[in-house]
């Protein structure tokens, strides 16, 4: 009776209170035969207590029969336990990892009877790492392509931690500062500022970690003590969205301003620098009147001197720039300052280039405005790497749309517009289903096609003033303005459907990938906070009803 009893309490143990898959396989007669599956595993399979008494290939799939088949072999032929991973189908449709241990059971005469076997679920340390794996190709690739604008920028740059400490510089920060790297690790930027200086940098330095990014001039102290110009500008370093630090851009302006000091000792000094300098130097009287043009012209704008002269002053100039050139230029000669700009100045076959324009006036013995002298500069690499830098902070790299900082904004401001104006929008919140399920079959590649396909049916799929972004992974979120009922986003919704319903081929691959949308629209309480919870609430309430569904269709 006792004996029973252990033997009762062992089998419900076995049962029951192993939260690992258990099966015990019968060898009978050359077959292998399930004898016992406990509870654990019929929840996370397609076996229950029919497969009893049945061989691998009556209970299941033939492919996975087959599998299962070939590694109980290995403990036959060795006597040995035998320790694999695998993947399966779980009974949602979800693939699943694991890790199985086999170990033979013998009899008194040696021969092998029994196969226990139990099954590990290692799903979430198998996804871990792969998304590890993802998180280290991704970084190593941001990192190549910085490394390259930073190593071979013209200009100076350095890299500062959030309290102003140099972390890095590239080898024209270590030229232009006379220090080497070891040097310059640790010390604080504002170490190399003139003291006049210094109150300014920190002011700018300030504004930028408020997301305010301006260029201001200073003075730099090389390591020998002599002094040089420099414009600056701080740019944000940012990984998931957080400052994390600052690059700090330098851009030498010694030449430039020996140029005018020159000028103004010696116009013969000016003439000689002007007829050999790279940027075009201008000099123009008070009646926009030429006085010089340096044969540089040619070269950067496509113009000789004699046939710029005879046009009309700034005529290649931008009409949206000329209000702010002919603004900043009068505010120069009325203050006595200099002046600094950057605005579109045509070339000779049609094309903008962004100019840096340098302005110095020029004042006779009584004081009175006579001349200005300009000195014009192609700033236009520097312009593009600049808006790529501001495009990567605000945009998805791998669907081009805009990210969770540009949306959060955008959706910040509409807020705004509603509590204030009362303007209407709602907010749609979607991700793609069973998407691990796609990339644990097919790979991240296919992954990432999906991903990118499901940003341009999305973008196909709502109206010119719609604001569609990539949150991260497989969620995306739209901002809806002017909808002011369930009613209209959901016809936004059904046309979102109804884009993703046609068929998908991805490199030869035809899949079927549909979508879970969450909707919400504000009210007088809500928040920035509140609308991404209520979305997303409303999301996962779709993806649970369509796991019932799902449910209910199967039995």
């Amino acid at each position: 009776m006792i004996q029973d009893a252990a033997k009762l309490s062992i089998e419900k143990a076995l049962m029951d209170g192993i939260q690992e898959m258990v099966f015990i396989v019968r060898l009978d007669d050359g077959k292998m035969i399930y004898e016992f599956v406990n509870q654990s595993a019929m929840k996370k399979t397609e076996l229950d207590q029919s497969a009893i008494g049945r061989t691998f290939y009556e209970a299941q799939s033939y492919e996975l029969a087959d599998r299962v088949h070939s590694q109980y072999l290995k403990v036959l032929e060795s006597g040995c336990p035998v320790i694999y991973e695998d993947s399966y189908v779980d009974p949602e449709g979800d693939i699943r990892h694991s890790k199985t241990r086999l170990t033979p059971m013998f009899n008194m005469e040696g021969n092998c009877t029994h196969i226990v076997s139990i099954v590990q679920d290692i799903t979430n340390e198998v996804q871990a790492k792969q998304e590890s794996i993802d998180a280290w190709k991704s970084l190593e690739e941001s990192r190549s392509y910085y490394h390259s604008l930073f190593e071979h920028n013209a200009d100076a740059i350095l890299t500062l931690d959030l309290k102003g400490h140099i972390k890095g510089a590239n080898p024209v920060g270590q030229k232009l500062s006379q220090h080497p790297m070891e040097e310059l690790d640790g010390r604080r930027v504002l170490d190399f500022v003139v003291p006049e200086d210094r109150r300014r940098t920190l002011k700018n330095f300030r504004k930028a970690k408020n997301g305010i990014y301006t260029n201001f001039r200073v003075t730099i102290i090389q390591k020998n003590n002599n002094r040089l110009g420099a414009l600056v500008k701080f740019i944000p370093i940012k990984i998931r969205e957080v400052t994390t630090g600052f690059y700090v851009i330098l851009k030498d302006m010694r030449e430039l301003d020996q140029m005018v000091e020159l000028y103004v000792e010696s116009e013969k000094n000016f003439r000689i620098i002007a007829e050999n300098a790279n940027d075009v130097i201008i000099l123009i009287n008070h009646r926009k009147e030429y006085l010089y043009i340096s044969p540089s012209l040619k070269n950067i704008f496509g113009y000789s001197p004699e046939e710029y002269e005879d046009k009309e002053p700034f005529h290649n100039v931008h009409p949206e720039d000329l209000e702010k050139l002919y603004g900043t230029l009068s505010a120069s000669i009325k203050n006595g300052s200099i002046c600094k700009m950057r605005v579109r100045v045509g070339h000779i076959d049609g094309h903008w280039i962004w100019s840096e324009l340098h302005g110095t006036p020029v004042y006779d013995d009584e004081e009175k405005y006579s001349h200005m002298v300009m000195i014009v500069r192609d700033v236009s690499l520097q312009k593009d790497y600049e808006t790529k830098l501001e495009f990567y902070a605000y945009h998805d790299p791998l669907t081009g749309l805009p990210n969770r900082r540009y949306f959060q904004e955008t959706l910040e401001k509409a807020l705004a517009d509603y509590h204030e104006k009362g303007d209407n929008f709602a907010v749609l919140l979607l991700d793609i289903d069973k998407f691990k399920g796609i990339n644990d079959k097919w790979g991240h590649e296919i992954g990432d096609a999906v991903i990118r396909e499901f940003g341009k049916r999305l973008t196909a799929g709502i109206y010119k003033d719609d604001l569609a972004a990539r949150l991260g992974g497989d969620e995306f979120i739209i901002l809806l303005p002017g909808v002011d009922s369930v009613k209209s986003g959901v016809l936004v919704m059904n046309k979102i459907r109804q884009a993703m319903m046609s068929e998908w081929k991805l490199d030869d691959i035809i899949l079927s990938v549909s979508t879970s949308i969450g909707m919400t629209i504000p009210n007088e309480n809500s928040t920035l906070s509140s609308i991404l919870k209520e979305a997303d609430k409303a999301m996962y309430e779709e993806k649970n009803l369509k796991k019932r569904d799902t449910v209910i269709d199967r039995l």
